[in-house]
Formats: C-alpha cells, sequence, structure tokens
C-alpha cells in the first residue's frame, strides 16, 4: 500500500475524530467506566456516558486481598476484557507493550519470535508472570521466564501490573513486578458460545471457539479453544547481496478448562487446566538466515479453593506446569523439559475495618527430569510468610510485610515489604514504597551441563518509589507520577573461567508519568512518558569499580499515547501510537570470533489505527487492526528484521 493510501486513512480518522467528537463514546479500560450489560461476560459491551472516573474497581493482585483500588496502598494498572478484544488481532506481548513501564522486545518481529518483557528498566527474569495469582514457570527455560505467546488473550477476563518488588507476597523472580492474568470464567445460563476469525498480512489466521455457561448456579464451567497460524517472516534481516531468506512463521494450539464448583455456600473449588502447542521457526542469529524448527508443548493444570466465612478468608491452590522444548538445527536435535510444582496456602482476618493481616505458607519445586546418563535435577523453596494492611486511619494506609525463604541449596534469606500512601487532599494521594525482593539460581545455573555452580546465592533487591496520584476536573483526569530507583546484588553472570557465579551490581531508576483523561462523557485519552537509565557495576581484578550503561535494547525515553472515540453506538475507532528513542545492542559478529561490538538502534515512531462496528441484533462485531500505518522502518534487535505496515480484519460472535 502507497505511502498516499496510508495519509488518507490517518486523514479520514481525524476528520470523523473531529465531527463526532461531541456525540462520541469511548471506554478507557484502564479506569474503567461501564455500564450495567446483560448477563453474564456479554462480548458485545456497549458504555455509557460517564462524568467521573470509578474508583470502586476491585483489585487483588496488589495484597492478595480483594481491595478498592482507593484503598489500595500500591498503584496496579487494569486491562479489563473490552480492552482485550479492542486489541483482537495482537497477541499478550503486543497488548503488553502499549502499557506505561512495560517493554516488550521483538514485539513487532518475526511471529515466530520469542518476545522478552522488560518491566521499569530490568530484564525478563525479574518479572514474574502469575496466572489467577499463581506463579508459572519453566525450570528448562533460561533465567526460568515464561514464553508469553503460550497464554492466548481470548480467553483472558483481565490484566492487573503491578511495579516494584512484591516478593514478600508472590517469592522469588518479583524483583521488578508482577504481571497477574486473570483467565475467564462461565457466564449465565446454561449454554453460551463465542468465537472469533481473524486473518491478515503474512497469511495469518487467529480462530477461537469457547463454551461456558452455569448449572444449578453452583457450578460454572468453560471450554476453550484457539488455533493460530502464520508464514511470517525472515527473523534474520538480509545483508546486502544476500540471496533470498526464508520466511518464519508457526502454528499453535490451545486448549482450556475451567469448573467453579461451589460446594457449599462458604466454600469453592475450582479444578482447571490448560494444554498448548507451538510450532515454528527460527534462524541462526543476526543477519544469517537457517532452516530450523523448534517445538514447544506446555502443561499447566491444577487446583484452587476458597473458604469465606464473615471476616474470615482461606485459599489454597497447587499448580503443575510441564513444558517440553526441541531445537532443531544444524547440530542436530536437542530436547529440553522442565516441571514446576506450586502451592500455595494463605488466610486473611479482618480485626477491623481498618486492620486486616494475612498470612501464609508457600511451597515450589522444580525439576529437569533424567535425560540419559543425566540424572534429574532438583531444587525446592519453602516459604511463611505475612502482612498487615491499614487501611484509611486518619488518610493512612499502609502494607507491612515479611517473608522467610528456606532453599534446599543456598539456605536462607528473608524479604520484606513496607508500602504507606496518604490521602493529601481529598483527591490527592501520596505513594511510596520500600521493598526487598529475590531471585534464586536456576537449575542450569546450578546444576547444568555448562558452568554449574551450585554454592550460587540468590539475587537480591532493594526498591524504592514514591508518587503522586491525583483527579482532576470533578474526578474525570487523573494523573499520576512516579519516581524509583531498583539495587540488585549478587547478580549472577557467566564467566568463561569459572562459570556461573554471583559477581555483579545492578542499578537502575527511573520516572513515569501517566495520564487519562475522561475528556467528555463520550471520549477518552490516555498516554505515557516512561524516562530509564541504569548501569551495570563490576569489580576488576584491581578492586576498582567498573561502570556500564548496560541497559541493551531498552530505551531511556519511551511516550504512548491513546485516542478513542465510539463515533456511533455501534462503530468504535482508535488511534494509538508509542515512541522509543536510541537504544544500544551487541553484535556478536561472526567475522569477529563473536567479541560483542555495540551499535546503536534509531529511533522510531509508530501509529496504529483500529476500527469494529457492532451488529447488535447479531450479536456480531466486525473490525481492523492497521498497524504500522506509515510503514516505518525501524529495528528492535540488531540484524533482525521488524513488520512493516500489516492489516488484520476479523469478526467476533457470541450467541
Amino acid at each position: 500500500m502507497s505511502k498516499t493510501i496510508y495519509i488518507l486513512s490517518f486523514l479520514t480518522f481525524f476528520c470523523i475524530f473531529n465531527l463526532h467528537a461531541r456525540s462520541a463514546l469511548f471506554s478507557d479500560t484502564a479506569l474503567l467506566v461501564q455500564a450495567k450489560q446483560p448477563a453474564g461476560n456479554d462480548a458485545l459491551m456497549h458504555y455509557a456516558a460517564a462524568d467521573t472516573i470509578e474508583l470502586e474497581q476491585i483489585v487483588v493482585t496488589a495484597s492478595k486481598i480483594p481491595l478498592s483500588l482507593r484503598e489500595s496502598t500500591k498503584p496496579v494498572l487494569i486491562i479489563d476484557r473490552l480492552q482485550i478484544e479492542q486489541n483482537g488481532s495482537r497477541n499478550l506481548g503486543q497488548l503488553l507493550n502499549q502499557q506505561s513501564g512495560i517493554r516488550i522486545n521483538d514485539a513487532f518481529g518475526s511471529p515466530a519470535n520469542a518476545q522478552t518483557l522488560f518491566m521499569q528498566g530490568a530484564s525478563g527474569p525479574y518479572t514474574l508472570i502469575l496466572v489467577n495469582g499463581q506463579p508459572i514457570s519453566d525450570p528448562s527455560g533460561t533465567g526460568g521466564t515464561y514464553d508469553l505467546r503460550l497464554l492466548p488473550m481470548n480467553n483472558i477476563e483481565r490484566i492487573e501490573i503491578l511495579n516494584g518488588s512484591q516478593s514478600t507476597l508472590y517469592g522469588t523472580d518479583a524483583i521488578a513486578g508482577v504481571v497477574n492474568i486473570l483467565t475467564r470464567s462461565g457466564d449465565d445460563g446454561l449454554v453460551n458460545a463465542r468465537g472469533q476469525l481473524s486473518y491478515g498480512s503474512h497469511n495469518s489466521f487467529d480462530g477461537h471457539f469457547a463454551l461456558n455457561g452455569t448449572v444449578d448456579r453452583k457450578h460454572s464451567y468453560t471450554l476453550n479453544y484457539q488455533r493460530q497460524t502464520s508464514d511470517g517472516f525472515s527473523a534474520a534481516a538480509k545483508p546486502n547481496g544476500a540471496g533470498t531468506f526464508g520466511d518464519d512463521g508457526f502454528n499453535s494450539n490451545s486448549f482450556f478448562g475451567k469448573s467453579d464448583i461451589s460446594v457449599t455456600d462458604e466454600f469453592e473449588v475450582s479444578p482447571f487446566f490448560h494444554y498448548n502447542t507451538f510450532d515454528g521457526d527460527f534462524d541462526a542469529g543476526a543477519f544469517q538466515d537457517a532452516d530450523n524448527r523448534f517445538s514447544l508443548n506446555m502443561l499447566h493444570t491444577g487446583l484452587q479453593t476458597a473458604f469465606r466465612r464473615d471476616r474470615l478468608n482461606i485459599h489454597g491452590s497447587y499448580s503443575l506446569t510441564s513444558t517440553e522444548r526441541t531445537f532443531s538445527d544444524q547440530f542436530g536435535d536437542s530436547s529440553f523439559e522442565g516441571v514446576f510444582h506450586n502451592s500455595d496456602v494463605f488466610g486473611s482476618y479482618a480485626f477491623r475495618p481498618w486492620l486486616s493481616v494475612l498470612g501464609g505458607f508457600h511451597f515450589q519445586q522444580s525439576n529437569i527430569p533424567a535425560s540419559g546418563e543425566a540424572d534429574e535435577l532438583s531444587a525446592q523453596i519453602s516459604s511463611p510468610y505475612a502482612t498487615m494492611i491499614v487501611k484509611g486511619v486518619h488518610g493512612l494506609s499502609a502494607e507491612l510485610g515479611y517473608r522467610a525463604n528456606i532453599h534446599s541449596e543456598y539456605g536462607y534469606n528473608g524479604t520484606y515489604s513496607f508500602a504507606p500512601a496518604y490521602q493529601l487532599l481529598e483527591n490527592v494521594t501520596l505513594f511510596g514504597s520500600l521493598t526487598t525482593g529475590f531471585k534464586v539460581p536456576t537449575l542450569s545455573e546450578l546444576f547444568g551441563p555448562f558452568g554449574a555452580n551450585p554454592q550460587l546465592d540468590p539475587e537480591t533487591s532493594r526498591y524504592v518509589s514514591f508518587g503522586l496520584e491525583t483527579f482532576l476536573l470533578q474526578q474525570s483526569l487523573k494523573l499520576r507520577a512516579q519516581y524509583f530507583n531498583r539495587e540488585i546484588d549478587d547478580v549472577i553472570v557467566f564467566t568463561f573461567f569459572d562459570g556461573f557465579v554471583n559477581r555483579d551490581r545492578q542499578s537502575d531508576y527511573g520516572v513515569e508519568l501517566y495520564a487519562n483523561w475522561l475528556a467528555s462523557g463520550r471520549i477518552r485519552v490516555s498516554g505515557h512518558y516512561n524516562y530509564t537509565d541504569g548501569e551495570l557495576i563490576t569489580t576488576d581484578d584491581a578492586g576498582e569499580e567498573v561502570r556500564q550503561n548496560n541497559l541493551l535494547r531498552r530505551p531511556a525515553h519511551n511516550m504512548g499515547l491513546q485516542v478513542g472515540v465510539n463515533v456511533t453506538e455501534q462503530l468504535f475507532l482508535r488511534l494509538d501510537g508509542e515512541y522509543n528513542s536510541t537504544r544500544s545492542d551487541l553484535f556478536f559478529n561472526p567475522e569477529n570470533n563473536f567479541i560483542g561490538e555495540e551499535v546503536s538502534l534509531d529511533s522510531y515512531t509508530l501509529i496504529n489505527l483500529y476500527a469494529e462496528y457492532q451488529f447488535p441484533e447479531l450479536r456480531a462485531i466486525v473490525f481492523a487492526d492497521l498497524r504500522n500505518v506509515f510503514d516505518a522502518d525501524f529495528t528492535e534487535i540488531y540484524g533482525f528484521n521488524t513488520a512493516g505496515f500489516t492489516v488484520k480484519g476479523g469478526f467476533r460472535f457470541q450467541f
């Protein structure tokens, strides 16, 4: 498509926006201004006009106790079901990439590529992924990180994002923060069906179908299947003079089932399972094409229980995550397996309306099964923890907690959290936190075939933040500003002679500005600005500190903007864009013995357009998603491609 068409599309959008601004209707799910809707989680939602921001939205991630946004001492970013559906052609990583404080590296890369999450500048292994409050991990993977591509968008009800160390509540890996993905439950009625089909650039297809319902008001269920395929494009960039590079595509299948059973009025049991297969292509490296293949199979299953009586709540959970990965390249086939067990039991009691106490016991075990002559690898960690929550005593709220961790290899370490908030004025709140966190060594670092070190200590962190949140213009405008500083000690690095060792210290800091404006009862605008900087401190052989900026692929300056409007009650349009400043990267040049060479990646700006139209009588929505409409040429990883202008369209239905 020519540049002229891009510009016409852009101008057409703004003409419509200006003509209908006063009568438009927009929903920004981060603030959740939602009208009453039909029973169940109806996909065809209409949003009524509103003049103020809803502050009573309930969140669970910040404290494990349901609290309203007004009561929480920690700022929580919420992505609800409507926003997820209005990003219908994007995957989870691409959705998270639009949020303040988060960058997803390779969000615009080949669809077969793994995506890396950076939260407040921290690398992927320092952010904990939760599914319904339960950690999910892959012990066989690098750093134990979980592949975001395995979590299908269509089954997500909402996402809660909480930055800063959350190790006191959630344990290892939560140094930078947590992303809690809450799945959908059964709607009212015995049988309901919903689905989505979409198709677009690079022969990309996405289809899902779900059945759900409620039986006798005591048993709800949901069953979900999703199929995704894409021919993709070459992951590796083609150097000048090179021949044709092959496309790198993928296909995946996802099966999900969940049931909520009310055994009594006070006791509920919720078994679940999720099975996913992912097969794709990958290249040999930067500027290097190859016909490599990989496959990944994942099973996540378990059980959650909840008991509620008056002021007492008791929750229990167990989950098993089993992952199998196979890589086929010029060196042959390589297989990896990992099993992760997670069990958490905690209870809370409200002594007073303003005072609650939570206590629990958390157990995790990571395994790599025996294979050939290799023995099984295993490590466990047991953690009792407790938290006290004070709400609104003369304007002061606070959370104070401690966790003791007993690891099978390194022994003991502890973490604490202190997060106060003070309501300075009716619509002005000051908040802050002083927390510590930790990350245990992975099995490959402790026992693996390359550079293993059973004497490794955990990586530990200290996190300080403070900020202000205010509501102006009769609570139609929400503003938040936050400063943070994070220090990570005993960073585990790989050295040529000694293998894995605790050696370095990482220091990061930054500022986040966030705004969300209900410009009228029918228009909403949101935006953010993030500044992040950091350095790695290493002690050389002479005992001198060597400092280097090491936030590779992470921009110092990032800005995002979203503007949306319902032109009519049926037609919704959204413009969103992002700016990322220059970044540095490393190129391991094969012509220079693979020595890392620092390179610079240019800044870039992306503009995207989304439109959907509802057919209420058919209970259907058609949508189109235009990404990178000006066909910006940019690089996320040196030596690898990114997508140019792409289009994807489809429809959602429910009956």
